[in-house]
């Protein structure tokens, strides 16, 4: 039954801005750590070294042939976008996410409101200041998760009014939502299941018209769907092991997910960027119980779903149907380094918050007077705390330094805060440091490239060229593909004095990228160097045409020449 229109009502509307005043201003007192926070992880692809988010005609590309791991051209153009305003000042794109996750937090409000759900306000509040939130927030990569939130939740908010009112216009706006928002992220993948779930939920049964409505948005979620699943595997992931097992692992590994992350929404405490992956493979009888626990629950609540057991199950259906894609019955790229995340639970947890609202409006509703106060200020105490922990929690996403340095302290054979850690030392000349940190991450994950490349690059920077050549072998076995690991090798094989090995790894970059003048300097050194001086002036001069302010070529011609005595090269290892 639709609803009677309402009146305008001058209090009520300054009383709504006021409490969104004050979720607007709760996000900003928690993010204020990072308005000026680093470029961190996965920022440079993203972002700060990605030249088609940079240049003025690449929105084009960024739809039509983008060269992404993911197909997300609606976060990548409002990138683009941004970049014309801030270019390479972080601030400007952490309050743009900050005032989105704001926006979204209103919008959870105005949601439960449109579903008649109670402490509707309060639910939006706690999504708004819940430190599970801030890894999506403070980390820019994940402006996806708080610009895809947003339009999901119009999407349901118009799905809502449609199923109350049955206007055409709020289901064209649903739809419609509902696409840009899979355009922004896949993460609301899901959606048509929650139409259904809500269709349950109001009427206690899912009729034949609640699934031909819901056809179109399962059309949307399965077309885009496989093209995210096409990119992940094609691009994301391509020939890197993912170490997820078989079906048993995974089937163990999602169970167990599902309670860690009811367990971090419930106690947020010791949050981390990357978790602990836990051993399942094989999985332990033990580690299956976490789906004993669920299945045990769920028949509690359809049990009772004619009473509280319905709201339960829309809660919990909820967060569980929204997680879904992402409890590792699918392999993603992520699953290199961790099962779970902070930022794969974003939205799915409004389910439990919102359940854990009404709940308490339920509560404060039955009983006395006496307990009203009480229950109203253990409310407060709540925010209070998940808003002081939030802001505290923001402060390590500041940079990576902090960042990485926090995760070892809970997490230490954590193999990518090893490799990020090291890399950021080594880019400051901190050489042994860095080797320590190259070292751990290629004992805790030798089958990567990186982490094999990027020890050798800091052995080599200790004078071992013979160890050097020895992880960068490795590196390029395991990814033949990577420009800058035969280009490390190469130079490792230059200062071992093997130039004649070295000469056919330039020959090859040469070859394949006849555009770069660095390849074709190098390449000219390595001749010289076995005696072949025609072709190195060849070379040196082909350098010089694509490039004709590159020093080293002219010096180096000089040499090869007779006029000058010394070839130099670029021997700068590359992690």
């Amino acid at each position: 039954m639709s609803a009677p229109p309402r009146k305008f009502d001058p209090a009520k509307a300054a009383a709504a801005v006021a409490k969104a005043a004050l979720i607007v201003a709760a996000c900003l007192w928690i993010y204020s750590p990072v308005y000026d926070g680093e470029w961190l992880w996965d920022d440079d692809y993203l972002l700060t070294d990605n030249a088609t988010v940079q240049s003025p005609d690449g929105l084009w590309k960024l739809w039509f042939a983008p060269a992404t791991a993911d197909y997300f051209p609606l976060t990548m153009s409002a990138l683009w976008l941004m970049w014309r305003f801030f270019g390479m000042d972080s601030t400007g794109y952490h309050i743009a996410s900050i005032l989105l996750h704001a926006l979204g937090s209103c919008m959870v409000w105005a949601l439960l409101a449109r579903m008649r759900t109670g402490w509707a306000w309060f639910a939006g509040f706690v999504f708004a200041v819940h430190p599970l939130a801030v890894e999506s927030v403070a980390w820019i990569s994940e402006l996806k998760n708080t610009l895809s939130l947003p339009l999901f939740l119009a999407a349901a908010w118009f799905w809502v009014r449609f199923d109350d009112q049955r206007k055409r216009s709020d289901y064209a706006l649903a739809l419609a939502f509902f696409i840009l928002a899979m355009l922004g992220k896949s993460s609301p993948v899901m959606f048509p299941v929650v139409i259904l779930l809500h269709a349950w939920w109001r009427r206690a049964r899912i009729d034949f018209p609640d699934i031909l409505r819901s056809a179109p948005f399962f059309v949307v979620s399965l077309v885009l769907g496989i093209v995210t699943l096409i990119f992940q595997h094609g691009r994301a992931i391509g020939d890197e092991p993912i170490p997820i097992g078989g079906f048993d692992s995974r089937f163990a590994i999602a169970g167990m997910a599902v309670l860690f992350y009811l367990g971090k929404i419930l106690w947020p405490a010791t949050l981390l960027p990357i978790y602990p992956q836990w051993d399942a493979n094989p999985p332990s009888a033990l580690q299956f119980l976490p789906w004993a626990a669920i299945a045990a629950a769920a028949l509690v609540f359809w049990l009772n779903r004619k009473t509280w057991g319905r709201h339960a199950i829309m809660g919990f259906g909820f967060f569980f149907a929204m997680l879904l894609p992402v409890l590792g019955f699918v392999a993603m790229s992520y699953m290199r380094v961790g099962w779970v995340a902070d930022h794969f639970v974003y939205i799915p947890m409004i389910g439990i918050v919102a359940l854990a609202a009404a709940a308490g409006a339920k509560v404060f509703q039955i009983c006395g007077p006496n307990a009203k106060p009480l229950l109203l200020g253990a409310a407060g105490a709540v925010a209070f705390a998940l808003t002081a922990s939030s802001h505290k929690y923001s402060a390590i996403w500041q940079n990576e330094e902090r960042m990485w340095t926090y995760t070892l302290e809970y997490n230490f054979d954590c193999w990518q805060a090893h490799n990020r850690l090291g890399a950021r030392k080594f880019n400051r000349g901190e050489i042994d440091p860095a080797l320590a940190h190259f070292q751990e991450a290629v004992r805790l994950r030798p089958d990567l490239a990186e982490t094999q490349n990027n020890l050798g690059s800091a052995i080599l920077a200790k004078k071992d060229t013979k160890g050097a050549i020895r992880h960068f072998s490795e590196a390029l076995r395991l990814s033949p593909d990577i420009i800058a690991i035969q280009s490390n090798l190469a130079n490792a094989l230059v200062l071992d004095g093997n130039h004649a090995d070295a000469a056919k790894l330039y020959a090859d970059l040469a070859a394949r990228f006849p555009a770069n003048a660095t390849f074709q300097c190098n390449l000219g050194v390595t001749l010289y160097r076995t005696g072949r001086t025609e072709e190195a002036v060849a070379a040196f001069r082909r350098a010089l045409e694509i490039e004709p302010n590159l020093e080293d070529a002219r010096k180096n011609l000089a040499i090869a020449l007779g006029e000058a005595e010394t070839p130099s090269q670029n021997q700068t290892p590359q992690p």
